[in-house]
């Protein structure tokens, strides 16, 4: 059953959010949890690394997961999905690499996707997701088609998606991601979507008609038992 709780603006949202985060580690200690990118949940980020700090939450514990990457540019470029994690997470937190698991960008093939499948699958799987709905309705990198790949996979992305705002710093075109698969983001345990930002306004509308579609790969939440979606109330109305 997924729960749409439409927020008063976007910080509004990004505390909602942040709030469920540290609940899910209060809750379990060694939780994973599996962190979209990108400025959507940018502010969650950052209320979430203030919190734990404020309130001294132990993270010892606690293993972050990528949910997707660029292939073909180094993992410390700006723009990466690594260096944004690096950034607004791990850095500000302190925390040891190995409490990242992420896919890498360079010279990867499929035995990249089990390398990585399989360390989420040594912690028991996804505790949570926090996830974005793109501009063309992809999810991860998941990108809109007549078909879907169903595990991790290697991507050709979509032309909207090689203008993504984060690879305007990456000083060359991108072509592919490395993305989780719709089989490993509906079997976490919970679901958390945002949606906020500028030019989604169709994809959103789409999205919550409840159709699913490989048109909008974002859909195949509504196939989720525990989703809980946050929208910007302030760009997204109830309508």
């Amino acid at each position: 059953m997924q729960c749409i709780q439409y927020c008063d603006h976007y910080d509004a949202l990004s505390d909602r959010a942040s709030e469920r985060l540290i609940q899910v580690i209060q809750d379990k200690p060694d939780a994973t949890i599996c962190l979209a990118t990108g400025a959507t949940p940018e502010l969650t980020y950052r209320f979430l690394v203030e919190k734990i700090q404020q309130r001294h939450v132990d993270i010892r514990n606690v293993t972050f997961v990528k949910l997707d990457e660029w292939v073909g540019i180094p993992l410390h470029t700006p723009g990466t999905c690594e260096s944004f994690l690096q950034q607004h997470i791990m850095q500000p937190l302190g925390l040891r690499p190995e409490q990242l698991i992420g896919f890498q960008s360079e010279n990867i093939d499929e035995a990249e996707c089990e390398r990585v499948t399989d360390l989420i699958a040594s912690r028991g799987g996804l505790d949570l997701c926090v996830l974005g709905i793109g501009k063309n309705g992809h999810l991860g990198l998941n990108e809109p088609g007549s078909a879907l790949e169903p595990f991790c996979h290697i991507s050709r992305l979509d032309e909207q998606t090689r203008h993504h705002d984060m690879l305007k710093s990456a000083g060359r075109p991108v072509t592919h991601g490395i993305t989780l698969g719709l089989k490993e983001i509906l079997n976490a345990k919970e679901i958390l979507l945002l949606i906020a930002g500028e030019g989604k306004q169709d994809a959103v509308d789409k999205y919550l008609t409840t159709a699913v579609t490989t048109a909008i790969p974002a859909s195949f939440l509504w196939l989720h038992d525990n989703t809980t979606c946050l929208l910007d109330g302030s760009r997204y109305s109830d309508r």
